[in-house]
C-alpha cells in the first residue's frame, strides 16, 4: 500500500505571541521551523499513521530545497522532488496567537511552478499507487488534474481552490472546509454548496467544520461527524490531519460512519500540540485519546 501525494513543500517559520494587532510590533519568544505545504502535511500525516507515502513537489536550488528534502526524509517519505533552477523554495510564516488562531503569509516560489510534465516523470510510480492525493493551487490545476484522471487511480483532492468544474466530474474523494465550498460554489448556504459540489460529479465529499464536528456527503446521504472537545493550543495542520484520517479509512475499508470519528480525532489531537508535521499523532496516540 503507497500514496503519492501532489503537491506544496515549504520551509514554516512558526511564531506564539499573544494577539496581532494590524500596525503594532510583535515579538516571539518561541520561533520553530518546519515543512510544510498541504501535500507535503498529508504526506507526514500519514507516515505517521503507518502508511507508506511518497511527494512529488518542486523546489528551488537553495539551502531551503536542500532542508526540507532533508526533513522529509527524517518522516520517511519517499521524496520524489523537482529542482528548479533560478526560483526559491517556498516558504510561509505562521503566527499563533494565544487561543491557538494562525495567521498566515505565503510565499509559493517553486511550488507555483508545478506541471504536467514534473509529475509525469514519475508515472510509473503514480500507476502503481493505491491513491493519488492532489492539491489544488498548487501549480496549474486544471491541466494536473486533467492528467491525473487518465492514470485510472482513486483522487482523493484538496479542493481549497476553485477549478473548472467539469474537470471535477468522476473524483473520486475531495476534502474541504466550510467556507471554501461557500467560495468555490458562490452560495450562502453549506447545504447549498454541497449540492453543488455533488451535481459538478464528485462522489464523495468531506467537509471540514472546525469546532462544529464535520460532514461526508454523496448522492445517497449526508452523514455528520460530532466534533471533539478539546483545548485548542495550535489549528494550525488540523484541517490537513483530518483528510490524512480520512484517507486512511478509506484504504482500510472503514463505513463513513467510522471514517468522520477517526478523522475527527486525527484533526483534535493535532490541536492540542503546537505546529503541524510533529503535531500529527500515531496509531497509538490516537488509540489513548479520549
Amino acid at each position: 500500500m503507497i500514496v503519492t501525494c501532489i503537491g506544496k513543500l515549504n520551509i514554516d517559520f512558526n511564531y506564539s505571541v499573544d494577539t496581532v494587532e494590524i500596525g503594532k510590533n510583535h515579538v516571539s519568544e518561541n520561533v520553530e521551523t518546519s515543512i510544510g505545504g498541504k501535500a507535503t502535511n498529508i504526506a507526514v500525516a500519514l507516515r505517521k499513521l503507518s502508511i507508506p507515502t511518497q511527494l512529488i513537489a518542486n523546489v528551488g536550488a537553495d539551502e531551503f530545497g536542500t532542508n526540507v528534502i532533508s526533513q522529509l526524509e527524517s518522516f520517511n517519505v519517499i521524496p520524489l522532488i523537482n529542482v528548479k533552477p533560478g526560483t526559491r523554495t517556498g516558504f510561509t510564516f505562521i503566527v499563533v496567537e494565544s487561543d491557538g488562531r494562525n495567521t498566515m503569509f505565503n510565499y509559493p516560489g517553486a511550488n507555483a511552478m508545478l506541471c504536467v510534465e514534473d509529475i509525469a516523470l514519475h508515472e510509473k510510480t503514480l500507476k502503481n499507487s493505491d491513491l493519488i492525493f492532489y492539491q489544488v493551487g498548487a501549480g496549474e490545476s486544471d491541466e494536473i488534474l486533467s492528467y491525473l484522471k487518465t492514470l485510472d487511480k482513486p483522487i482523493f483532492l484538496e479542493l481549497c481552490e476553485h477549478v473548472e468544474p467539469k474537470i471535477l466530474d468522476g473524483v473520486d474523494f475531495a476534502s474541504l472546509n466550510e467556507e471554501e465550498a461557500l467560495r468555490i460554489t458562490e452560495t450562502k448556504n453549506t447545504f447549498e454548496a454541497i449540492s453543488i459540489l455533488l451535481d459538478f460529479g464528485i462522489k464523495n465529499i468531506f467537509m471540514k467544520l472546525g469546532a462544529k464536528g464535520s460532514i461526508h456527503a454523496c448522492q445517497e446521504k449526508i452523514t455528520y461527524g460530532e466534533p471533539y472537545m478539546i483545548d485548542v493550543v495550535d489549528t494550525t495542520g488540523a484541517g490537513d490531519a483530518f483528510s490524512a484520517g480520512c484517507i486512511y479509512g478509506i484504504l482500510n475499508h472503514f463505513p463513513t460512519e467510522k471514517i468522520l470519528p477517526f478523522a475527527n480525532k486525527c484533526g483534535a489531537l493535532t490541536c492540542t500540540r503546537k505546529g503541524t508535521t510533529m503535531a500529527f499523532p500515531t496509531i497509538e496516540e490516537l488509540q489513548r485519546f479520549k
